[in-house]
């Protein structure tokens, strides 16, 4: 055998190279990465744009619906490829913390740190689907905490149904010097208002669809305290962005149904509860589900409060609720999975007000004292 290492590795003499924190790269790729459809038939949209624009590395997933960039430094001479999104995660993430370079040469991509290497294939950038710029829309500034409030407290009720594709998405409107964001699945709805910002009069009433939220959450939750976002939306598509992070997407296609008919508040009983009790008697109460029986049981009156879970083979559970009834003896019940969901909208702190239509098939109404924008309700059902 011979004495000399014959195992072929990458070419060190590439065309192009750049160097970057690999960490900072990480950040950036483990983001936008959440836009690629880990199952899809077209290959450019399992890869990763990088591309030197503005003096900054953009790094840009896309799943021809949604564009997610992540824009960072570098030093040395500009890129623009695509690589697996996947591969090109794992490559970076086996390597140490410190700089790496990035080389490109007859279409694959060379990652080195040291004497670590790796050698990914690329797709050209040509082929990798551009969004649309944004005309004739709406934009506004907002600080990221809030909005991040507003879109998490809101997608609680999102349907997962895809058939009513229209309810698959929060919801956006202007009223009344207000933002206001909802979201019903049928069986529970909820809408939170919050102060209109300075310029967003006139946007169009808009459905920004489930993913399309989970991307802008993620993107808000990982900015600093006290970071403002800009906002732009048309009647076909919407573009958030702050510092060197943006999501831009299209809208869902479609008319919202008129959610707020069921948002009664003539209510003829009230209960008032601690959102923590509220949640541990549901959950108490729902011990003897067999996970068929979802409903549980509440029966109400002047001097008894009580959650009553039961299961088709005989099981059974009562809890008492420490909480103030003020109204007549009703008896009614709840999905466990919603009334749960509700309870996490307003979080473990505040008390909750949850009133009792006259009617059976009334909406049964949550609000708090601490959040006087929120608004929730869960339809009744029989237990």
């Amino acid at each position: 055998m011979p004495d000399t290492d014959t195992l072929e590795r990458p070419g060190t003499q590439a065309a192009t190279g750049l160097r970057v924190d690999r960490d900072t790269l990480l950040t950036a790729v483990r983001a936008v990465r959440q836009t690629v459809e880990r199952r899809n038939t077209i290959p450019i949209l399992s890869n990763v744009l990088l591309r030197v624009e503005n003096g900054l590395l953009t790094i840009c997933a896309s799943d021809l619906d949604h564009w997610s960039r992540r824009q960072i430094a570098y030093e040395g001479q500009p890129i623009d490829t695509t690589v697996e999104a996947e591969r090109l995660l794992t490559a970076i993430d086996t390597l140490r913390p410190g700089a790496i370079d990035i080389g490109y040469l007859h279409g694959a991509l060379t990652i080195k740190q040291g004497r670590s290497t790796r050698k990914l294939m690329t797709m050209p950038s040509t082929d990798f689907p551009v969004s649309k710029a944004m005309a004739d829309s709406t934009g506004f500034a907002i600080d990221a905490a809030p909005l991040l409030r507003v879109l998490e407290t809101a997608r609680v009720c999102v349907s997962q149904e895809e058939t009513r594709y229209y309810l698959c998405g929060v919801f956006l409107h202007i009223e009344d010097s207000h933002l206001i964001a909802a979201s019903t699945d049928g069986h529970r709805v909820v809408q939170v208002k919050h102060p209109a910002p300075v310029g967003s009069e006139g946007m169009p009433d808009s459905i920004i669809g489930t993913k399309a939220v989970s991307l802008i959450c993620a993107m808000l939750a990982d900015l600093p305290e006290g970071s403002q976002v800009e906002v732009s939306i048309n009647d076909k598509g919407f573009a958030v962005s702050a510092g060197r992070a943006s999501i831009a997407g299209k809208l869902v296609d479609a008319t919202y149904p008129q959610y707020r008919r069921v948002l009664r508040f003539d209510h003829a009983s009230t209960l008032e509860i601690q959102s923590t009790e509220w949640d541990r008697s549901i959950r108490a109460a729902g011990s003897a589900s067999d996970g068929k029986t979802r409903a549980v049981r509440l029966e109400l009156d002047g001097g008894r409060c009580e959650a009553i879970g039961s299961a088709a083979d005989g099981g059974r559970s009562i809890e008492p609720m420490d909480g103030s009834y003020n109204g007549p003896e009703i008896v009614t019940g709840v999905n466990l999975i919603y009334a749960q969901s509700i309870a996490k909208i307003f979080g473990p702190t505040p008390k909750l007000s949850i009133g009792f239509g006259s009617q059976a098939p009334d909406l049964i109404m949550i609000t708090s004292d601490d959040r006087p924008g929120v608004i929730a309700g869960v339809m009744p059902m029989r237990a």
